[in-house]
């Protein structure tokens, strides 16, 4: 598909994707530094965060992912798995028990998605905290919280990124069930519009 972002740009909704796209590149770059940094990996073929839980998505981070889901064509796909998903289930609807990641949409996965396992969270004093993954049971990593602090510049912290998330849009959540599918029809139409539009 040609460069749909382009054709969005000058709207909000465009703005928006833009915007935290933005975010989710320099918390890649981070997390990938902290990776080379500290001991701290997944399991390989886990997937066990994606079975225990269903992500509230913020409207900046349901139109990215509707961003994805457009530009690669996959809209039936996708909201096929969320007509059919169980909403009293604990398994996001858009896990993939075959895939590398286990998101069927990484690309456009949510933030608090991004955050797991790989940033840290601050306690009353705002020192890091490191709580590894639960689901890693013997095999934990520690990392040392003055170490954090002497790095602290490189360290994802889970609070920072929420306000930056909150820059990007409204700080509510709603359920992917509702949200995704809201955001691919609003997309499609402003899409429609702009398509529609003389130049």
């Amino acid at each position: 598909m040609e460069d749909l972002l382009s054709k969005i740009a000058d709207t909000i909704p465009g703005e928006m994707i833009t915007s935290l796209r933005d975010v989710y590149r320099e918390l890649d770059d981070k997390q990938s530094r902290f990776q080379k940094d500290f001991p701290v990996h997944c399991i390989e073929s886990c997937g066990e965060c994606c079975r225990h839980y269903v992500p509230a998505l913020t409207q900046a981070e349901a139109l990215v992912a509707a961003y994805v889901i457009i530009r690669d064509e996959r809209e039936d796909e996708v909201l096929s798995r969320l007509n059919c998903g169980d909403t009293e289930s604990s398994v996001c609807p858009l896990y993939n028990d075959e895939g590398p990641y286990h998101c069927s949409l990484y690309e456009g996965r949510s933030m608090v998605c991004r955050l797991f396992g790989f940033s840290c969270s601050e306690d009353k004093n705002h020192n890091l905290v490191w709580r590894a993954c639960k689901w890693k049971e013997d095999k934990k990593e520690e990392i040392d919280p003055e170490i954090l602090k002497l790095n602290r510049k490189d360290v994802p912290v889970m609070s920072e990124y929420g306000e930056r998330l909150e820059e990007c849009s409204d700080i509510e959540g709603e359920s992917i069930y509702s949200a995704l599918p809201k955001a691919i029809w609003k997309l499609k139409m402003i899409l429609e519009m702009t398509e529609n539009t003389p130049a």
